[in-house]
């Protein structure tokens, strides 16, 4: 199964259907001047593409990024090249440069244990992060994997996520160049087929991620669309 075959085909439905749908069924958003702004539906766009394939360590053969049952695999043809461990649930990923540093990376949505800041040990509060888990005590969080010092590793690991992400997309939103996070957002409290509650916008801050804007509403799902006239908006049913 290649990568997110699942989302793949409920995006490309999604295309098919929203000519006929209602207004209030889906909603349009656009990034101007850092702030997300409802934009009418284009007649016509073009879904912006997903990348699952890149050379990651450039010796000039193609990797693929590719999600099974909630693990996902870097392959190099049959060779598996990096998997992701035992005790992560991953359920989305992609390719992109979220980081900013010219390279391209696997972005993954994980769930994993939960684990406090080590200083947390020592806050008799418990720390800043202490409740930032469900009830069966995993957090979840981006992870970027990406190639460095002759292996794949973990370029850049965030803590557990103050509000978990229940889907992305990565985008060059602004079109300068550089890859938005682009996520719908719900609650550790919320059940897997809840709506999501936030449409959020990130940006790469050179040690982490900053929010650029955010809207509040019920979100099913997101995509990004190209219009004719050049502009990138966020599809969020």
């Amino acid at each position: 199964m290649r990568l997110q075959m699942d989302k793949k085909i409920i995006l490309f439905l999604l295309i098919l259907i929203i000519p006929s749908m209602s207004p209030a069924s889906i909603q349009a958003w656009e990034l101007v001047n850092e702030s997300l702004q409802p934009a009418s539906i284009p007649a016509m766009s073009q879904q912006v593409a997903q990348s699952i394939q890149t050379d990651f360590d450039g010796d000039g053969i193609m990797e693929t990024l590719e999600l099974h049952n909630r693990w996902a695999a870097i392959m190099s043809g049959n060779q598996m090249r990096w998997q992701s461990p035992d005790e992560w649930n991953v359920l989305e990923a992609g390719l992109g440069d979220l980081n900013h540093d010219g390279l391209v990376e696997a972005v993954l949505l994980v769930w994993r244990p939960f684990k406090p800041w080590p200083v947390d040990h020592w806050l008799p509060s418990g720390g800043r992060i202490k409740d930032f888990h469900n009830d069966k005590g995993d957090s979840c969080h981006i992870i970027l994997i990406g190639w460095s010092r002759g292996m794949f590793r973990e370029r850049w690991a965030g803590s557990a996520l103050a509000e978990p992400v229940k889907s992305f997309v990565l985008t060059d939103l602004t079109q300068d160049g550089k890859d938005e996070l682009i996520t719908v957002e719900t609650t550790y409290a919320a059940q897997p087929d809840d709506t999501a509650n936030a449409l959020k916008v990130w940006e790469w801050n050179g040690f982490g991620f900053s929010l650029v804007s955010s809207i509040n509403g019920s979100f099913n799902n997101l995509m990004t669309v190209r219009a004719q006239d050049g502009r990138v908006l966020i599809l969020a049913p």
